[in-house]
């Protein structure tokens, strides 16, 4: 009777990418993503800071309004709206 041999398959771990980075107007209501960078103005990145929009905040976008409506996200405990050119300048990458 032939021996069987048992032949292990080497596999390698495939490492995990992080996703592409894309404007906060592109996500979708219920998604997190955390902020990579502002692409703004002085003034413009100001506010969004002040908003708690800032490079490294995790953000949740609870709605996205149709027709291009706000945008609400939460920060840190906070739910703020913003517009849909505003969101543009957010350059966000997704958690899930």
């Amino acid at each position: 009777m032939p021996s069987l041999t048992k032949i292990s398959s080497n596999r390698t771990s495939k490492l995990t990418e992080p996703s592409p980075a894309h404007t906060l107007d592109k996500v979708r209501a219920g998604q997190s993503v955390k902020v990579v960078e502002t692409a703004a103005g002085q003034a413009a990145t100001l506010q969004l800071a002040q908003l708690g929009i800032r490079a490294g905040a995790t953000l949740v976008v609870r709605r996205s309004a149709p027709l291009g409506g706000p945008i609400l996200v939460e920060s840190s405990g906070s739910t703020v709206a913003i517009g849909r050119g505003m969101a543009r300048k957010v350059l966000v990458q997704s958690l899930e």
